[in-house]
Parts: structure tokens; C-alpha cells; sequence
């Protein structure tokens, strides 16, 4: 009850101390020098879409896939773990089927035309296991997609990581030459000098968006307000800032530069755990500055892949 009261008492002085602060992060951070804008879509026919869990695919880029949606495109889904993980009053059993329940909400919303459950237990995805990587390859040969979205390498939480080098190990079987992902954020904010792409968002676009997130009623831990201050934030690294309402962000590359970004993290020691995951109002601001040297660092190596 006390904890309640407390956060009642805090929540707007830390709504206006997270808007000062990411608004001063994306406005006088570095940043590369241009930034391609609504390119994604372009000549987009096929798309495949690896989410480590039900809702991370709306937090780093539902407002890229309505758009994707209303060009025609055809969109493939694949949630790589079972969602057993997230905080609930309900059974695992329970939990991993009203989070299921929720996947396919989301492919019906987003008009996926296909939806693969890999069902591997939250929080232990493992890119050294053989057997996924070859239910990858399986996809991969089904879809045959144009574009990958998957969540960027430096990340908060071990199956977002995971799930990316679990691309790389497909596609090294699968097409050795591809050269069309796009990491996405999802719990971790990406350094705008890492950014190579942007979608912006229209008010009816983020609202559209927003609209999505009352899919995930499990999740009600989850504070998804923090996420959309940062759509709203990142909306300030358009060159239109005053005709954009927000925007979401990518880090675009082809396999080579994906395979010597996962190889340059992993020589400098990076473990996810090192990094606090966005989650809510209540820890915006330390998810950007827990071991904020430690991210510089490993900012750097890897811009120097994307020069």
C-alpha cells in the first residue's frame, strides 16, 4: 500500500523529469549526420517480422507495420519464446496461452498473413541451439522475405539479444549475401549515431499505434507510457520535427556488418544484464543511464561498423 501512495505522489514530477531528459537526449545527443526518413516501406513485398515476445513487435515498430499494412505488403510474425516469463497472478500454463491468445490478436490487427510460435521458455532463448536455428531456416525458405526486422544487439534483456544472433546463424544458412534488416528498439534506447533509419508518425498514426497496446491486458505490469514518450521524443531527429508527431528508429545493415557488430559486442564483453530494461515511468531515465560509459563504448565500436 505504502509503495502505491509513494508512486501516486511521484508520477507527474517523474512524467515531467523523464520528458525534460529524453527530450535533452534526442535533441543535443550525438547524431549522424542524415537519417533516411519513411524509406523502410519503399519496394517492401515480403516482410518478416522475430519478436522475442508477444508486444515487442508493437513497441519497436507497429506504426512501421500499419504502413507496411496499408502498401499491401505480406508480413510473416515470429514470437521466439512461450511469454512464461512476465510478472502475473496466472498459472505458467495459463500465462503462455493468454499470451498466445494475445499473438494472434496481433496478427489479425497488423493483417499478418502468417504467425509462427518457436514456443522456447522466456528468458532462456539460446542462439547456440541447433534445433531453432534450423526452424529458422524453415521460415526463411517458406517466406522468403525482402526485409528482416529484428531488435537491435544492444539490448536490456537476454532474448532480445539472443533472438538477433539467432538470425545471424540462419541466415548464414539461409542467404549469406542478405542485406536488408532492420534492428529495431525495444527496451533499450538506441543512440540517435546509430541510427540509420526513421518512421515518422502523423497524430493519427501514433494514436493508431497506441490504440494497439490495449491487446496486451497480460502485461499489465508493463507501463507502455514510456514508450510512447519515447516515440514521441524520437520524433524530434526528423528534419520535418514540427510537422511529425513522433517516430520510431532503426539500425540498418546487411549480414557482413550484423555478423562484425555481434563479433565487436562480444569483444568487448557485453552482457544485456549490464543495462536496466525501459519498463515504465519509473525507470526512463536509468534505463539510458545505468553504466552509461559502458554504452558509450560499445555506441562507438559499433558506429564505427556503420561509417
Amino acid at each position: 500500500m505504502l509503495k502505491k501512495i509513494v508512486k501516486l505522489l511521484l508520477k507527474y514530477p517523474v512524467k515531467m523529469a523523464n520528458r525534460f531528459y529524453v527530450r535533452e537526449f534526442y535533441t543535443n545527443g550525438p547524431k549522424r549526420d542524415k537519417y533516411e526518413v519513411d524509406s523502410i516501406v519503399d519496394a517492401l513485398d515480403r516482410v518478416l517480422v522475430f519478436s522475442p515476445h508477444v508486444d515487442d513487435e508493437t513497441i519497436g515498430l507497429g506504426a512501421t507495420l500499419i504502413k507496411c499494412k496499408a502498401i499491401g505488403a505480406q508480413m510473416a510474425l515470429v514470437y521466439m519464446t512461450d511469454g512464461s516469463g512476465s510478472t502475473s497472478e496466472l498459472s505458467r500454463k495459463e500465462l503462455v496461452e493468454e499470451r498466445k491468445k494475445e499473438g494472434y490478436m496481433v496478427k489479425e490487427s497488423y493483417g499478418f498473413h502468417s504467425i509462427y510460435f518457436l514456443d522456447k521458455p522466456d528468458g532462456k532463448l539460446d542462439s547456440g541451439d541447433n534445433e531453432l536455428i534450423d526452424r529458422i531456416v524453415d521460415i526463411l525458405k517458406v517466406e522468403k522475405p525482402s526485409a528482416i526486422f529484428t531488435p537491435f544487439l544492444i539490448d536490456g534483456h537476454t532474448d532480445h539479444v539472443e533472438t538477433t544472433k539467432s538470425v545471424i546463424r540462419a541466415l548464414e544458412k539461409y542467404d549469406e549475401k542478405f542485406d536488408r534488416i532492420y534492428m529495431y528498439e525495444v527496451n533499450c534506447p538506441i543512440s540517435p549515431q546509430l541510427i540509420t533509419n526513421i518512421t515518422s508518425m502523423d497524430y493519427a498514426l501514433y494514436n493508431e499505434k497506441e490504440s494497439k497496446y490495449s491487446i496486451f491486458k497480460s502485461q499489465w505490469a508493463m507501463g507502455f507510457d514510456a514508450f510512447k514518450l519515447l516515440d514521441r521524443a524520437k520524433g524530434l531527429l526528423s528534419d520535418k520535427k514540427n510537422e511529425v508527431y513522433g517516430a520510431e528508429v532503426f539500425v540498418k545493415a546487411d549480414l557482413d556488418v550484423l555478423k562484425s557488430i555481434k563479433e565487436a559486442l562480444e569483444s568487448e564483453g557485453f552482457n544485456p544484464e549490464e543495462f536496466k530494461q525501459l519498463s515504465s515511468d519509473y525507470n526512463v531515465i536509468l534505463a539510458f543511464r545505468k553504466n552509461k560509459d559502458k554504452k558509450e563504448k560499445l555506441n562507438s565500436r559499433v558506429s564505427d561498423i556503420l561509417t
